[in-house]
């Protein structure tokens, strides 16, 4: 008995013991390059977002973040990509509504569940939209455009989109259908395409980004008639937001986040929401990164954006209903 007592304290010293050498053996995160997977072409806001995000992690991290395109198919080929690669915190996602709350309504079947295939990290930014008509409507407000489709008796006004099914598409469905309006959709492939036909009067509304339209309004081109946000734009003050125009807001907001394969370490998750929050928020960065492009910085926690991402599923699939939009 005194013996087996002795040998049992004996392994108890030794777990002991090796438990701070163990310790000391994990290496810190992280200890290799980071990849930032982008579902879109180079150039566009999620891809220099991710790059100048990456740039700065490398600093902290003094390890490599690269950022690699994976375009195509709404974002699904960078998802599946992502969804399937191992987690360990050394792959993430710069994703949007498309991939994450989207998709899920537009498909049948998708390659990836956004729900359990992610480890949501950080809702990093906002874009804010911006309500726009032709300088020659005779609207001059959001309330005058209201009344003038309710009062279009047999050629429904028309708003324009940069795609079917899209984060441009579906608040402006749900626009229509709450105002008890009767609006017909044209689609484009892009906003490059549908600024000119809105700026010709060929469609009567649209709503983009606010700095894809900014100069445009500024030089007279556009009437900007709201702003689809908590607080006006400080690219453009003069506008005011659906609620200020006395209008229910449509939530017409581009959202950009960062997502890891489910099952990421939430040691290496909280890591870095909190490098990321530090990074977003530094002044420096978000005056030449953030404020410059009109966007607004989020650096949500991982809890926060988990239970946006929840919510704003539920929101995405009442907006495809709406719209019947589908792309399969």
């Amino acid at each position: 008995m005194k013996k087996r007592t002795l040998a049992h304290l004996a392994l108890s010293l030794a777990a002991t013991l090796a438990l701070p050498w163990a310790h000391a053996q994990a290496p810190a995160f992280p200890s290799k390059p980071v990849t930032i997977v982008v579902p879109y072409a180079p150039g566009g806001p999620v891809d220099n977002l991710a790059r100048v995000l990456a740039t700065r992690l490398g600093k902290e991290w003094g390890q490599s973040v690269l950022v690699v395109n994976k375009t195509g198919a709404n974002e699904i080929i960078g998802a599946e990509f992502v969804a399937k690669s191992p987690a360990d915190g050394y792959t993430l996602f710069a994703a949007t509504e498309a991939a994450l709350t989207m998709n899920p309504h537009l498909y049948k079947k998708l390659p990836y569940n956004p729900e359990k295939d992610f480890t949501p990290i950080s809702r990093l930014i906002s874009v804010p939209m911006v309500f726009f008509v032709p300088k020659a409507s005779k609207a001059n407000t959001l309330k005058e455009f209201i009344e003038l489709a309710k009062n279009a008796k047999g050629t429904p006004m028309t708003y324009g989109s940069s795609g079917a099914g899209g984060i441009v598409h579906l608040p402006l469905a749900m626009f229509a259908k709450q105002e008890g309006l009767e609006m017909v959709h044209v689609p484009y492939k892009g906003a490059a395409p549908l600024i000119p036909e809105v700026i010709s009067g060929q469609i009567d509304s649209a709503v983009l980004g606010v700095s894809v339209i900014e100069q445009h309004v500024k030089s007279g081109k556009l009437k900007a008639l709201a702003v689809s946000s908590e607080a006006r734009s400080l690219a453009l003050p003069d506008v005011p937001t659906f609620k200020e125009a006395g209008v229910k807001d449509i939530d017409a907001v581009f959202n950009i986040g960062l997502v890891a394969p489910a099952g990421t370490p939430a040691a290496i998750v909280e890591k870095i929401a909190a490098d990321v929050r530090r990074i977003l928020m530094d002044p420096e960065f978000r005056k030449t990164n953030v404020d410059a492009y009109s966007y607004v910085a989020v650096a949500s926690t991982p809890t926060e954006y988990k239970a946006f991402l929840a919510r704003d599923l539920k929101v995405q699939g009442e907006r495809v209903k709406t719209s019947g939009a589908t792309l399969d």
